[in-house]
């Protein structure tokens, strides 16, 4: 069955179907569509080609401040001197303009100088990649522009070093050590002649030990200000030794061993009487001295002796590590000094110690060593002690070991080799109670 026909109202069907069925009508309609199809569709490339709709209106724009790009032989020569940046002026209908400065395309402006040598160029600017509907405008057309032949020259490397100040205390900082010494600059003469010093700095704060590193060089004008100037050696290898907080100490001699039985020392010269040590603070402060030993089998005969400096625990080095001692022996004799007295050493301040056995706290003496020597020696330079610190337990009476001691080119042997002490608390008692008033 056949719908009815729509019905607008007083006529306007009717009015439609006649302005429809107009050919000329419909040409008009047709047109106005094509039109706007060939629009969208070239809208693309509408920059590089005429406005679509008609623009007969000119305008500028001005690009201010443009890089200016050279082309020349970079491998012998460097441009030292020229105008780095040009204004450029653009003309054209206003369409263009607008889309220019909506896409921003990349463009250039360039000097070319291949093939140029050293020397000042007046050389006429070059442009590409502009919009071909737009005309183009470079001020200043023409460059002055200058290139200087490189020369490739060796400098030494000074080290420089930051914040030696906050170093940990105590610690030294040595003289730094840098690999390669010397680096080489390629650069033209005008360059050169602006280089004072090639440096690398190293950060050397809170250091307590030696420091090794790779550091950036650079060089300096007189000034002190860094130049920009490629590096053909961009880094270097520092190394800054550190040293230790370090004190002199005596050097100690003591012996081992015996000699043989006919022979005694005559004397003994130490050449090195003292000794650095290195190591923490807190460490060397408690050390009053350091020990070489003397093996006294070993000597049969006059000569010099070369004996290792043993290092305390906690000691990083000991400086010399060895010392030489010269040695002149002789036919052994002895002799006995009497009833030398025996001190007890080290005895805590609330303590009253007592030798009990033997009752005077004394001994007799024998002393071996050369004629010469024996001679020399008085019974002031010998003694006997006997050492709190050695004692085991707490419990009184009890026994301590008797140490001799005396001068090192002779032998000590006490008849008594340990005492019995007995001690008592000196502690006054605390006083108890309240007092009244």
């Amino acid at each position: 069955m056949r719908k009815p026909p729509l019905v607008y109202g007083n006529g306007e069907a009717e009015k439609m179907d006649k302005l429809f069925n107009n050919h000329w009508v419909v040409r008009l309609v047709s047109l106005l569509i094509a039109i706007m199809l060939y629009t969208m569709v070239n809208m693309n490339n509408v920059s590089n080609q005429p406005g679509v709709l008609p623009d007969s209106e000119e305008s500028t724009y001005t690009l201010n401040n443009v890089d200016v790009q050279v082309y020349y032989n970079e491998e012998d020569y460097e441009v030292v001197d020229m105008d780095e940046t040009v204004n450029v002026e653009l003309t054209g209908s206003q369409t263009s303009i607008m889309l220019f400065q909506l896409s921003r395309p990349s463009f250039e402006v360039y000097a070319d100088l291949e093939g140029q040598g050293e020397g000042v160029h007046n050389v006429r600017l070059r442009h590409r990649d502009f919009p071909a509907d737009l005309n183009v405008s470079i001020s200043p057309r023409v460059s002055s522009i200058e290139l200087q032949q490189q020369e490739t020259i060796s400098y030494p490397v000074d080290v420089q070093l930051m914040n030696e100040e906050e170093t940990k205390e105590g610690y030294t900082l040595g003289g730094a050590e840098v690999d390669p010494e010397e680096v080489n600059i390629k650069a033209p003469q005008s360059t050169h002649e602006k280089i004072d010093t090639v440096r690398a700095s190293v950060d050397v704060s809170g250091a307590d030990e030696q420091i090794e590193t790779e550091s950036d060089v650079a060089a300096y004008d007189s000034e002190g200000n860094e130049l920009d100037i490629q590096m053909q050696t961009e880094t270097v290898n520092v190394v800054v030794p550190v040293e230790s907080p370090s004190v002199q100490v005596p050097v100690n001699l003591a012996r081992e061993g015996t000699l043989p039985d006919n022979l005694g020392i005559d004397s003994l010269n130490i050449e090195q009487t003292e000794a650095t040590i290195y190591g923490p603070m807190e460490t060397i402060n408690d050390i009053n001295g350091v020990e070489a030993v003397l093996d006294l089998s070993e000597i049969d005969e006059n000569g010099t002796l070369e004996l290792p400096v043993n290092s305390p625990e906690g000691i990083e080095k000991v400086e010399p590590e060895t010392i030489q001692v010269e040695v002149e022996v002789g036919e052994r004799e002895e002799t006995v000094f009497e009833d030398v007295p025996i001190d007890v050493q080290n005895v805590p301040e609330d303590l009253s110690p007592t030798v009990i056995n033997p009752e005077e706290s004394v001994s007799n003496v024998t002393v071996y060593g050369s004629a010469s020597m024996l001679e020399e020696l008085n019974a002031e330079d010998i003694s006997l002690m006997a050492d709190w610190e050695d004692l085991e337990g707490d419990s009184s009476p009890t026994t301590l070991p008797v140490h001799t001691s005396g001068p090192t080119e002779v032998r000590v042997e006490s008849d008594i080799t340990e005492v019995e002490i007995e001690w008592s608390d000196e502690t006054p008692p605390e006083e108890s109670g309240n007092s009244n008033e």
